[in-house]
C-alpha cells in the first residue's frame, strides 16, 4: 500500500521534471533557430543614408506570408521602426507599442545584446529574440539597430501537448508494469516467512522440533535465534522433568523408611520419623534449588563423612532388614569433601541403595584420598553388571535388571551431581563378587 501511494508520486515528479526538461529543450532548439533568423537579415541589410534597408524578398519565405507566424523589425534606439517584414503588418501598432515599452524602462539598446523571451502579442502566444547591432554610416556616425525576430508558439504548444499525452501515457503504464512487478516481487520475497509461518505451526502442532531448511539470509538468523531459543526451552523443559524425577526418586528411600517404620516400637520411630522428615525437606529444598539455578559449586567443606554414611545406612538397613545385610565402611582419616554435604548424601544414598537392593548379603563402601582426588568405593555381593552394560546405566532411564521396579534415575542423578564437580564415576567388579562403583570427586 506504501509503494502504491508512493510510486504516483515518484512518477509524477518524474513526469513534471521531463517535461521542464523537454520545454527547455525546445525553447533551447527555438532560441538557435531564432537567432540564426538575425544572422539570416543581417546577412541582407544594407544601409541607406542613416537607415538600414532589407529587400523585400528574403531567403526566409515566411516573412513575405501575411499571418505566417513568423516575422521580423528593424527598430532604431527611440523605438522607431525603420523595416517590419511583410508577415507582421497585422501586429504593427502591437509592435510599436511593445518596443516603445521595452526600449524605454525595460530593456535599452546595447551592440551586442542577445535576449530570448516568451510573450503574448495580440492575443498571441510568442517567442521573441532580440539583437542588437551597431551600424557605421558613411559620414563616420554610429548608429545603434534593434533586430526582433517573433515566432507564434502554436507549433511548441502543439508539440508539447503532444510529449505530455505521450510521457503520461507511458509513465503511467511504467506504474502499474512497477507496482505489479512490486506485488510478484513482494510475493515471491515474502514466500520464506511463508515457509516460516508453516514450519511454526508444524512445531506447535508437535511435528517437528526445530525449523528446518536453508533460508534467506535476512531470515537465516531470526531462524538460528528461534532455533536456539526452542533448544535452550527444551533443555528447561528437560530439566525440570528430570528434576521432578529427581524430586521423587530422592523420596523414595525416605518413604521407605517411614513406611518400615510402621513396625518399629513405639519409642524409636519418633526419632526415625523425624530425622526421615527432616531429609525429606533437604530433599525437596535441593531439589527445587537445582531446578531453578543448576548450580553444583560448593557450599562448604564436609569432614563428617563417616556421619553420613552411618545415617545412610541405617536408614537402608531398615528398608531392608528381611535381607540382613551386612554393611562395612573403611573411611581413610582425613576425607573431606569440598561441597554440599545434600549432594554428597544424594550420591552415595543412590549408590548404597542399588548396593542394598542388589546385594544379597554384603555391601562394602571405602573412602580414600589420592592425590588432589576423593575416591569412593561401593561394591555387593549381588549378580553384578555385564561388561557391555556398565557404561549404559549411567543414562537416564537406562536399566540393567528390568525385572524389579525402577525407573533407571538414581545412577544418572548420582553422574549428574559428580560431573557438576567435575568428578567421574565408573563401574566395575567389586572384590564381594557383584558390582563396584567408583567415585571420584575433587579435594
Amino acid at each position: 500500500m506504501a509503494s502504491t501511494l508512493l510510486l504516483p508520486l515518484f512518477l509524477g515528479l518524474t513526469g513534471y521534471a521531463l517535461n521542464l526538461a523537454f520545454e527547455d529543450s525546445l525553447s533551447a532548439a527555438e532560441s538557435e533557430r531564432l537567432q540564426s533568423q538575425v544572422y539570416l537579415l543581417l546577412g541582407a541589410a544594407e544601409m541607406e543614408g542613416e537607415t538600414l534597408r532589407l529587400p523585400e524578398a528574403l531567403t526566409e519565405p515566411r516573412f513575405s506570408q501575411l499571418n505566417s507566424g513568423l516575422f521580423a523589425q528593424v527598430s532604431t534606439n527611440t523605438g522607431q521602426t525603420v523595416w517590419l517584414s511583410e508577415s507582421g503588418r497585422l501586429y504593427a501598432d502591437e509592435l510599436s507599442n511593445l518596443h516603445n515599452k521595452q526600449i524605454l524602462h525595460t530593456l535599452p539598446l546595447n551592440s551586442g545584446q542577445t535576449f530570448f523571451d516568451q510573450g503574448v502579442l495580440a492575443g498571441k502566444a510568442m517567442f521573441m529574440f532580440y539583437h542588437d547591432v551597431s551600424w557605421d554610416t558613411d559620414d563616420g556616425q554610429t548608429l545603434l539597430f534593434r533586430i526582433s525576430i517573433y515566432h507564434e508558439q502554436s507549433l511548441f504548444i502543439a508539440e508539447r501537448q503532444a510529449y505530455r499525452a505521450q510521457l503520461w501515457r507511458w509513465l503511467g503504464a511504467a506504474g502499474v508494469l512497477l507496482i505489479l512487478m512490486q506485488w510478484l516481487i513482494l510475493r515471491w520475497g515474502l514466500q520464506p516467512l511463508t515457509r516460516l509461518a508453516a514450519d511454526l505451526k508444524a512445531i506447535e502442532s508437535g511435528k517437528r522440533e526445530q525449523l528446518e531448511g536453508i533460508y534467506p539470509e535476512e531470515v537465516q538468523q531470526v531462524t538460528d535465534n528461534f532455533n536456539s531459543v526452542l533448544v535452550r526451552e527444551q533443555h528447561q523443559r528437560e530439566r525440570y522433568r528430570n528434576s521432578l524425577s529427581d524430586l521423587a526418586h530422592s523420596l523414595k528411600t525416605p518413604l521407605a523408611v517411614l513406611r518400615g517404620s510402621l513396625n518399629t516400637p513405639n519409642e524409636e520411630r519418633g526419632g526415625l520419623v523425624e530425622s526421615q522428615v527432616l531429609r525429606m525437606d533437604e530433599i525437596i529444598g535441593r531439589q527445587l534449588q537445582r531446578a531453578i539455578t543448576r548450580n553444583l559449586a560448593p557450599q562448604a567443606q564436609v569432614n563428617n563423612i563417616e556421619e553420613i554414611v552411618e545415617r545412610l545406612a541405617l536408614a537402608l538397613g531398615k528398608v531392608y532388614r528381611d535381607k540382613n545385610v551386612h554393611f562395612t565402611s573403611d573411611i581413610e582419616a582425613g576425607c573431606g569433601f569440598n561441597g554440599d554435604a545434600r549432594d554428597l548424601m544424594e550420591v552415595l544414598g543412590n549408590l548404597l541403595e542399588n548396593a542394598f537392593k542388589y546385594g544379597r548379603q554384603g555391601v562394602a563402601l571405602s573412602a580414600r584420598v589420592r592425590g588432589s582426588m576423593l575416591e569412593f568405593s561401593i561394591g555387593d555381593d549381588g549378580p553384578g553388571i555385564a561388561s557391555e552394560l556398565q557404561s549404559g546405566i549411567l543414562q537416564r532411564g537406562a536399566r540393567a535388571d528390568t525385572a524389579q521396579m525402577g525407573q533407571g534415575i538414581g545412577l544418572s542423578m548420582a553422574a549428574e551431581i559428580i560431573s557438576g564437580y567435575g568428578g567421574s564415576l565408573s563401574v566395575g567388579s567389586s572384590h564381594l563378587g557383584g558390582a563396584e562403583f567408583l567415585v571420584s570427586l575433587p579435594l
